[in-house]
């Protein structure tokens, strides 16, 4: 009798927009979603997890968000009573959104259980979303509290896959943060900016062969993400989620400054395509300096740098 290889029918129709990039599920559905997003504070981890939290609720996922800060409950609502309560939503699947409230290892643990008693035994997709993972999670073994949530969310990553459950969850650093056995099962990783050299010893083998090195990362705006697929690594922008942009303050405008040094060139110049390049004829130069009131001077220095550009781009 031949084998019959499991998947999950709810991915093969299912996507994820991250900004620039269209990424199918159906490359996932034999293994579930597990994803780990990595970086300092403040590149967007947090944004992206909620950006894919949205998106899977609209496609028929329950998602339930652990926040140990109060920050997800502040645009989601209230999070559940108790993990009783936890246990009945994921049951009726009434909700689309619930918010789990753990500071700490201790408070995780019996939402934890909860969540994969249930999947257990409902199996329908459920999205866990765990912000700040390296309060619930450890590189090295851990005794009490600490070391029975970490051996929890291994069990996510190692044995969700055939209960539909899916995992994203956030780290500060690449190594010495979660456990191995999370890093070890991740499908898909976003990589935000690298502000610590140091760094770069775990992360580099993630770009082998792309061309891809420290600067690049260093070089990421807050949002940006280098995202690992199995389609490969590409550079993806994220949109804020709907429900941060619903309370975010509106950007001031700011003025306009050219990139100040090679590295910013480089990756602005990248991000123009070959067709744009090829557009700016000598008269539409001519216009667009006029306008900027340029002199004679600068450009001719910048129509030596744009042949440059298209000779080293053939």
């Amino acid at each position: 009798m031949p084998r019959v290889v499991f998947r999950r029918q709810e991915l093969f129709e299912a996507k994820l927009c991250l900004g620039s990039s269209e990424i199918p599920l159906a490359d996932y559905a034999t293994t579930g979603l597990r994803i780990v997003a990595v970086g300092p504070s403040g590149i967007g981890k947090t944004n992206a997890g909620l950006l894919i939290a949205e998106q899977l609720a609209a496609q028929g996922w329950v998602c339930v968000m652990v926040d140990p800060e109060g920050e997800i409950e502040a645009l989601y609502g209230a999070a559940v009573s108790s993990p009783a309560a936890l246990r009945s939503a994921l049951v009726s699947r009434d909700e689309r959104f619930l918010v789990v409230s753990a500071r700490d290892a201790a408070e995780f643990l019996p939402y934890g259980q909860q969540i994969f008693e249930v999947a257990d035994d409902v199996r329908r997709p459920v999205f866990l979303m765990i912000d700040e993972g390296q309060v619930f999670s450890t590189s090295r073994k851990r005794k009490k509290e600490l070391g029975a949530a970490s051996d929890l969310l291994n069990d996510f990553a190692l044995r969700g896959r055939k209960r539909a459950l899916d995992l994203f969850i956030t780290a500060t650093r690449f190594s010495g943060s979660l456990n191995r056995a999370v890093f070890g099962s991740k499908n898909l990783t976003l990589i935000g900016c690298q502000e610590d050299f140091s760094a770069w010893s775990a992360l580099s083998a993630q770009f082998r062969g792309t061309g891809i090195g420290y600067n690049e990362l260093a070089s990421l705006a807050p949002g940006e993400f280098f995202c690992r697929s199995r389609r490969g690594v590409e550079k993806v922008v994220m949109p804020m989620a709907k429900a941060l942009a619903a309370v975010a303050p509106k950007a001031r405008r700011t003025r306009a400054a050219l990139p100040g040094s090679f590295s910013q060139w480089d990756r602005a110049m990248r991000e123009i395509s070959t067709e744009r390049l090829r557009a700016l004829t000598p008269p539409i130069v001519a216009l667009l300096g006029s306008v900027a009131g340029l002199s004679n001077q600068q450009l001719a220095s910048g129509g030596r740098a744009l042949q440059d550009e298209l000779e080293a781009r053939l």
